[in-house]
């Protein structure tokens, strides 16, 4: 339990971190015009001290020959300059500056007053004027950290709104499998905290849900849609490397339980250099000795070394266990198998973030995740439902408990539980109906068991018909039944009596006549003379015994009952 307080702590602080950046800093671009955009990286000229360089088409990078690591890019612009237009471009953790005819006109840098060395990943929006026309345009674009290259922005020309709309679509996909996972990593984190105790979920469903939530944000904010439709492109760069700071140590924890290595050594250390990655990096960045990204090599070799050990552990779990099924229902080797799929998947993503073979650095580690999210789910429900299905069968085994089996009353041992169950204050409103079946062991003798049995069913019908409406009727004994009531006054049971009395009279058979006959005796909570409602029962058993020697009496004596 301390990991996780630990783990909570920094969960508040990367929160308190966001909402501090939120408050100083604030995008400041307006969306403007509706036209399409084209390609604007054609003939191009690079500028530098010792001479100039044409380029018909920019490369990926170039080599800086300042010690700054600063290029200056060149072009003339076309002499027709609608007004709706503007130059878009990408840069990652680059300063920018923008002069058309010498004046400048557009600059990205870090915020003031953020204690960083980069304004994060940004989309530069430049807008052009009629009056710009033919004028020569320059790019300064400086790296915000030491590096011999400098990346080259791919420029467009046309209408921020159309750029802002067609990057959204290309990456609409993966925005919205990061939005599934979220929803899906929150089902899992709450409904272990509603749920999990009482349905005996699997212990690593929290650690996965919290994975999941921290990947999805992870995966969101990489998309950089979030920092085009909402500007605050620093926020969101704090936003996406926090996320993945915090994905370690769930994914740890719940490798743990899934392989049964909750006392490995490696496993713990890991947990605990995650947490420490993650509090030295947030520390530096707060006090401005280095930004978070610059410890994300640190992150990525954590990753890689926790989805090595996964992978291992996997592998020899596996060669151990076979196709042997855990205990929380779905095969081992699924799990280890995904679990080494997503290993596999994010070191892709890491190689691919030094290396840039794709503009998105997260779309293996999506696939992977996401596959393997949708196979725990899926146990995750399947596990449920049978949880569910036994859940339903216990609360039809304890009502089969509660119930007499010939009767379909309820039966002492229910009696008892609900008569201890009325408190001490509602005694006075309540009354007491004892009842007997007359003549069933000479029912039993004469006629046989069956009969014996249908008697009872019979007489219990009759009281419940009669009695049921007024409270509940037992069975407690072979031959007696009992009425609690809380709405039964002496009115009444002297009215239902003779109603059952009639009833009863009117189903006897020739066989049968004379056997059938129902005591009953009526007893009212009185506080002078009851103790408590057992005081009441017996009050009401010795009455229902007087009525049954009188119905006796009567029979010997040949009256009509």
């Amino acid at each position: 339990m301390k990991i996780i307080r630990i783990h909570l702590v920094e969960i508040v602080a990367a929160i308190l971190f966001i909402i501090l950046i939120l408050f100083f800093y604030r995008g400041n671009r307006e969306l403007l015009g509706t036209t399409g955009d084209m390609s604007y990286s054609k003939y191009w000229t690079y500028v530098a001290k010792e001479g100039t360089r044409e380029y018909q088409i920019l490369p990926e990078s170039i080599e800086a020959v300042e010690k700054q690591g600063k290029i200056i890019l060149r072009k003339q612009l076309p002499e027709d300059i609608a007004s709706i237009n503007s130059i878009c471009f990408y840069t990652s953790h680059q300063l920018v500056e923008v002069y058309i005819g010498g004046e400048l006109v557009y600059e990205r840098k870090v915020p003031p007053g953020a204690k960083s060395m980069t304004p994060g990943n940004c989309w530069n929006f430049v807008q052009l004027w009629e009056e710009y026309a033919g004028q020569s345009l320059e790019v300064h674009i400086k790296n915000c950290y030491d590096s011999d290259n400098v990346k080259v922005p791919e420029f467009l020309y046309g209408s921020s709104a159309a750029v802002i709309l067609g990057q959204i679509k290309s990456r609409f996909l993966s925005l919205i499998i990061s939005f599934i996972m979220f929803a899906m990593g929150l089902m899992l984190v709450a409904g272990w905290f509603t749920l999990g105790k009482k349905m005996h979920f699997h212990q690593g469903i929290p650690w996965l849900g919290l994975f999941t939530v921290y990947f999805a944000v992870w995966s969101a904010f990489e998309t950089q849609i979030p920092a085009i439709m909402f500007g605050r492109e620093l926020l969101c760069n704090h936003i996406t490397i926090m996320s993945l700071k915090l994905m370690p140590l769930p994914i740890i924890y719940f490798i743990q339980i899934i392989y049964f290595k909750k006392n490995s050594r490696l496993m713990n250390f890991l947990a605990w250099a995650s947490v420490l990655e993650f509090a030295v990096s947030f520390i530096g960045q707060c006090v401005g000795w280095y930004d978070l990204r610059q410890t994300l090599w640190v992150t990525h070799l954590l990753g890689i070394f926790i989805a090595v050990t996964a992978m291992v552990l996997g592998l020899r779990v596996l060669l151990k266990k076979g196709g042997k099924t855990s205990e929380h229902g779905g095969k081992l080797w699924i799990n280890i198998i995904c679990i080494c799929i997503v290993g596999v998947c994010m070191i892709l993503d890491a190689l691919n973030y030094y290396y840039g073979f794709f503009d998105d650095v997260a779309s293996f580690s999506r696939i992977g995740c996401l596959i393997y999210i949708f196979v725990l789910t899926r146990q995750f429900v399947d596990d449920s439902v049978k949880l569910i299905q036994a859940g339903q069968q216990a609360e039809v085994n304890r009502e089969k408990a509660e119930l007499d089996g010939l009767t379909l009353l309820k039966n002492r041992r229910s009696f008892e539980l609900d008569l201890h169950k009325i408190h001490h204050g509602d005694f006075q409103s309540y009354g007491v109906v004892m009842f007997d079946l007359n003549n069933l062991k000479q029912m039993n003798d004469l006629y046989g068991h069956g009969m014996g049995d249908c008697y009872i069913i019979t007489g219990s019908e009759i009281i419940q018909d009669v009695f049921g409406e007024f409270g509940e009727v037992y069975r407690i004994g072979g031959d007696e039944f009992c009425l609690l009531s809380n709405k039964i006054t002496a009115e009444i049971y002297e009215e239902k009596n003779r109603q059952m009395c009639d009833w009863l009279a009117s189903l006897r058979g020739t066989q049968v006549k004379d056997f059938m006959q129902i005591a009953s005796g009526f007893a009212k909570y009185n506080r002078s003379i009851d103790m408590n409602l057992q005081d009441v029962i017996e009050r009401a058993d010795m009455r229902m015994y007087q009525c049954k020697r009188t119905q006796k009496q009567s029979k010997s004596n040949g009256e009509k009952i």
